[in-house]
């Protein structure tokens, strides 16, 4: 007989069987001890399957059916593994096979594993796999007082062959497939479907803290899914308008544009065999008189008395909007409170509801399947339950010394001059704040090794703040040959930010080597505070090894509730000071002092060391009564000074005043590090932003885990919890995150890095991972929607080497061919929007040079034809999303704000979504034209003509109206949706506005598009910029906001539109911290004109950031409305030449 062992064959005597261990084998004839006396039942019922399983048959001439190891003519009793520690022997049984091995038993479960599936490659079953991964150990073992042994699953493999408890008379691991293996299986694939690529891939590359992270964030989905809604209107997939007010009357404005209209309710309703079949064809309108104090089962308690063809009760139904699926169900508001029935009646349109059975409707909501828990996560909780102290963790107030490190030596330096030197510098940040700095003394460059000693911070241990990250820059010395000791040139050679602890809260000690970034630094000094943490991913790039004083045992931060009862104890023997009361003949002076310097600080001023001094003075009234200054006592040195000093502050932390939006999403910037302070500002985001209105920021949510320094974090938490909530948030993460995986795969292909995936994108998809597993009933809807974005981009490629005619033939083609793939699904732009038959007539290619897509479909929702009966999107390869996205993110943000301050701007903030790499998606508009396509009705010389006339916009609009009211109602929809357009422009500095990116819609609405350049960043020729006004503000614009009439500048209709011009921008500038903190960490999109300090200047600016009365505010708008007003004249000048060029 012989042993296949690693490299080498033993020979052994073949005495005393002829019986091989493997497959084939015949039971023994021979007595044996029965299984029942020392095996319970299941272990028997096991062992009885694996007796009946299905075998292989192999055809071996001359000898018995044995299995025979490859390149030998020997049957195999015992396979010899190898690995080190004493050798073990353990009976393998596998579902087909047993096999005995000889094992080390010092090596991990999960290696064992590879080796035994590596060793029996050639002898799979084609009804099992032979991937390792797609099994379990399984041991017997003796646990408690009972004799009898029970089954026990293995799923930590990091643990050593030797720490496995067995029953020593029966060494025997089960392979087996686990309880429900196949639907995790069939999970991990939906999963990689969805993420773009397999989802072993990811497996294969996250480390430890990764690892942690995604059990954390499955135990995050975990109490998500056990705390949302399961059935019926609660469902967390159903759909519920918006509400976008709080009114508990009519506002008189809107009541009489109602009266005067006279708008109702429309309401339809259909049979239940026309409901089941949605067959609108013999639909019944019942039209329902305005009132103000309606609620959704008013509505329907008073359509039903109305209809009086069916006496079904009134809670049998629920509200559904006419062409959208989206419904009105809370009576806990008004339905004028609603968001779309508020839009309809401000644009002089009737509500249209269809009545629908919820006995049907729910049907489409059924309760979720039971959460699926993963093997990995059984794993993890294996692996804590085995974990045991050991006692070598002190904490760090036990150390009593300062920090300490030295500089070893450098490498990969690259060409350099002989008559160089280098330095290390060092400097510890918590933030952008600096504590302490140091620097090495000089080393040649030809031969940077220091032998040095330790180098002291003047940072006692005790008082290292939790967020501390250590900067170190590498700087070249050039000296001065003419005169000795002057320095000619000082140069960075590369930079490095490392946390000084890592994600346990364990101190960074010992040897480390560092790969250092080369990207220029942004100082202070010759530091990069705000760069980036962690190793440079580039190839090449310098390296430094440096030494920390290494405590020879693990130093970990003390748990974060001691700090209370530390902050307690030193106020109570005096080392802090108990605070006093500000009298209150001084609060006003004092509140009034810190928001001055709190504006100076939001505008990008310097804020002095007697400011910070005087902030961190008056701490605990700013936690009351100016709590948004809690960004300047983030940014105070003498917070980061001692354990007494940020331990107060996170104490107050507990009763801290709540913070304005703006602030929370600075302080998780990359200003704000620390994670007891970002955990703070998540809190409050969680605590103040509804479902309904924490869609607006996922976007600036997802940039700022950019500026996350561990993996798992609040905000991470935050956003898997907020998705599975509410279907529609989670549909928008998911959209928003594959874009960003996609950009930074896109990075990697193009060779920046080493292959290997960032920590950034482990941690999106790991996120995203998490999101899918605990929203499975719509992975199938996903999966569908990423496979049509995945076949309309390589259409797209194919069809870009055809010409316009030939490529929408050749498109419908391949729609005709592939139908099943893009019809009845979710928009990806709008989950409430229902794609249904996809109109292949009407698809077509457009003829600009990237030649996009555009596809229409049928709208599939209830009475679509009082609403929008097809939905038409353009498909873009080639073009950058991403920036429209932003701007038109803002948009709706600003739109909630004026809806809420009681105005509505009419407002088309059109879909868009970057679902990868210059690839995306943009909703269509319905009915409208570009000025420009208004313009060229005649002719080419006619076209150009126009642009000069002032009227030809208004004649337009009175051109598409059947009446003087229509008109009048036209007319007031132009106004409104002007005003709102003028303005958010003007905020957002959106440059290169001529008549082929401004349109309107045929019931006069006009609206912008194409948002190439943004915040002042406007064309120029000969170095002058082509945008010579703050906004558009043209006499065709002014021709329509006057009916017709003469424009002059103090006329009625004039000075209405400057009054709502300026009532609108001063509800923003209410507002401006806010969309000065979404744009600062909306940064982290690098986008070109959004990527320094002086791009946010503008909006600082434009939003008057410094300015503190409402009076000179408004004064100031009325300045930049005057300049806009006297401009027209240079807009129209333009018009005409991009006119004439475009001929």
């Amino acid at each position: 007989m012989s042993t296949l062992s690693s490299g080498r064959e033993v020979s052994r005597s073949r005495a005393g069987s002829s019986r091989c261990d493997f497959v084939g084998v015949e039971p023994r004839t021979g007595g044996s001890r029965r299984s029942s006396n020392i095996l319970n039942s299941p272990v028997q019922h096991l062992l009885k399957e694996w007796a009946e399983r299905p075998c292989p048959q192999m055809d071996i001439e001359a000898l018995p059916p044995h299995l025979l190891v490859p390149g030998s003519n020997s049957p195999v009793r015992i396979i010899d593994l190898g690995g080190p520690g004493h050798k073990q022997l353990v009976s393998i049984i596998l579902p087909w096979m047993h096999v005995a091995i000889s094992i080390g038993n010092e090596v991990t479960l999960e290696q064992m594993k590879a080796l035994i599936f590596g060793s029996i490659k050639r002898m799979a079953h084609p009804q099992y796999s032979i991937q390792a991964e797609d099994y379990i150990f399984r041991v017997v073992t003796i646990t408690g007082s009972s004799d009898l042994p029970e089954l026990t699953d293995l799923f930590f493999e990091e643990q050593m062959l030797c720490k496995v408890e067995m029953t020593p008379a029966y060494p025997v691991f089960f392979l087996y497939e686990p309880d429900g293996f196949r639907n995790e299986k069939d999970i991990a694939k939906a999963i990689g479907n969805a993420l773009g690529y397999p989802l072993i891939q990811l497996e294969s590359q996250i480390d430890e803290e990764h690892r942690d992270c995604r059990v954390k964030l499955f135990n995050e989905v975990e109490l998500a899914v056990g705390s949302r809604g399961l059935g019926g209107t609660e469902h967390y997939a159903f759909p519920e308008d918006d509400v976008t007010s709080e009114d508990t009357t009519c506002p008189q404005a809107l009541k009489s544009k109602i009266e005067s209209n006279s708008l109702a309710y429309h309401v339809y309703y259909r049979t239940q065999d026309a409901e089941k079949a949605n067959d609108d064809s013999k639909a019944k309108l019942v039209v329902i008189d305005f009132m103000a104090e309606y609620t959704p089962t008013t509505l329907i308690q008073k359509a039903l008395s109305k209809l009086k063809e069916t006496d079904e009760p009134a809670d049998a139904f629920i509200l559904q909007i006419a062409g959208q699926k989206c419904y009105l169900t809370s009576d806990e508001h008004l339905l004028l409170n609603f968001g779309t029935v508020r839009s309809n009646l401000e644009d002089y349109r009737s509500p249209q509801f269809v009545l629908r059975r919820k006995a049907i409707v729910f049907i489409e909501y059924p309760p979720a399947q039971k959460l699926h828990k993963p093997s990995y996560v059984k794993a993890a909780e294996a692996a804590a339950a085995a974990l045991t102290d050991d006692g070598g963790i002190i904490s760090l107030w036990d150390l009593d010394a300062n920090l300490a490190l030295r500089p070893i030596s450098c490498s990969k330096l690259g060409a350099f001059e002989v008559e160089t030197s280098i330095s290390a510098y060092f400097a510890v940040f918590v933030g952008q704040v600096m504590l302490f700095q140091c620097k090495s003394f000089k080393v040649p460059t030809h031969n940077p090794r220091w032998q040095s000693e330790f180098m002291e911070f003047e940072l006692y241990m005790k008082d290292l703040p939790p967020a501390a990250n250590l900067s170190i820059s590498l700087v070249e010395e050039k000296a001065n040959k003419k005169k000795p000791g002057i320095l000619l040139e000082e140069r960075v050679l590369g930079w490095v930010n490392v946390p000084l602890f890592d994600w346990k809260n364990e101190l960074l000690q010992g040897h480390h080597t560092f790969n250092l970034h080369t990207t220029p630094v942004k100082g202070p000094g010759v530091y990069n505070a705000e760069g980036q943490l962690g190793n440079s991913d580039a190839k090449g790039s310098p390296r430094l090894m440096i030494e920390l004083f290494n405590w020879q045992r693990r130093v970990r931060l003390p748990p974060f509730e001691i700090y209370s009862a530390f902050v307690e104890t030193q106020m109570k023997w005096g080392h802090i000071p108990v605070p006093k009361e500000v009298p209150k003949n001084e609060q006003a002076l004092v509140q009034s002092r810190v928001e001055n310097i709190l504006r100076k600080h939001m505008n990008s001023e310097d804020v002095s060391r007697e400011e910070e001094d005087y902030v961190w003075h008056y701490r605990h009234f700013i936690s009351v009564v100016v709590p948004d200054a809690l960004l300047l006592i983030c940014e105070c040195q003498e917070m980061w000074k001692s354990r007494e000093s940020y331990g107060e502050v996170y104490a107050l932390m507990n009763d801290w005043a709540q913070l304005s939006h703006g602030v929370s999403l600075l302080l998780l910037g990359k200003r704000g590090l620390d994670p007891t302070i970002r955990r703070y500002a998540v809190e409050h985001l969680d605590g103040t932003l509804s479902d309904q209105t924490f869609h607006l920021f996922i976007l600036p949510l997802v940039q700022a885990l950019k500026c996350e320094t561990f993996a798992c974090s609040a905000l991470a938490l935050l956003l898997v919890r907020k998705a599975l909530s509410d279907y529609r948030i989670g549909h928008k993460l998911f959209w928003i995150l594959r874009a960003e995986l996609a950009d930074l795969k896109h990075e990697m292909d193009l060779g920046k890095g080493d292959g290997q995936f960032s920590n950034q994108f482990k941690l999106l998809s790991l996120i995203l991972e998490a999101y899918l597993r605990g929203n499975e009933d719509h992975i199938r809807m996903i999966t569908r929607q990423v496979g049509m974005a995945d076949r309309l981009t390589q259409l797209s490629v194919m069809l870009k080497s055809f010409t316009k005619d030939v490529a929408t033939k050749k498109l419908r083609e391949e729609l005709k061919r592939n139908l099943s793939h893009f019809e009845h699904l979710d928009s990806p732009l709008d989950p409430s929007d229902e794609l249904g038959e996809l109109l292949i007539d009407r698809c077509k290619v457009l003829g600009s040079a990237k030649m996009p897509l555009r596809l229409a479909w049928r709208n599939a929702s209830p009475m679509a034809s009082t609403w929008q009966k097809n939905y038409e999107i353009l498909f873009k390869n080639g073009d950058d999303l991403r920036q429209d996205m932003l701007v038109l993110q803002v948009l709706e943000i600003m739109d909630a704000i004026w809806k809420r301050s009681g105005i509505d701007c009419c407002l088309s903030p059109y879909p868009v979504l970057p679902m990868g790499t210059k690839i995306g998606m943009i909703g269509v508009v319905q009915d409208c034209a570009t000025i420009f396509e208004i313009q060229s009705g005649g002719g080419k010389m006619g076209t150009a003509v126009k642009s000069l006339e002032t009227s030809f916009i208004n004649r337009h609009v009175r051109d598409h109206a059947t009446a003087t009211k229509d008109y009048l109602m036209r007319v007031d929809r132009f106004l409104v949706s002007c005003v709102g357009y003028s303005v958010a422009t003007y905020i957002m500095g959106i440059k290169d506005r001529h008549n082929d990116n401004i349109m309107m819609t045929n019931s006069g609405k006009l609206f912008h598009i194409d948002f190439g350049h943004i915040l002042g960043h406007g064309k120029t020729k000969l170095g002058i910029q082509r945008d010579r006004v703050p906004f558009v503000l043209t006499e065709h614009f002014l021709c329509v906001i006057s009916k017709g009439g003469s424009v002059q500048k103090d006329s009625h209709d004039v000075v209405k539109f400057r009054q709502l011009c300026v009532k609108a921008y001063l509800y923003l500038w209410d507002f401006r911290s806010l969309f000065v903190s979404l744009f600062s960490v909306m940064q982290g999109m690098q986008l070109p004109e959004l990527s320094t300090k002086a791009d946010l200047e503008y909006l600082k600016k434009a939003l008057q950031v410094d300015v503190m009365t409402r009076s000179d505010a408004e004064q100031h708008f009325i300045d930049v409305f005057t300049d806009a007003f006297n401009g027209s004249w240079s807009t129209k000048t333009n018009w005409f030449f991009h006119t004439v060029k475009h001929l």
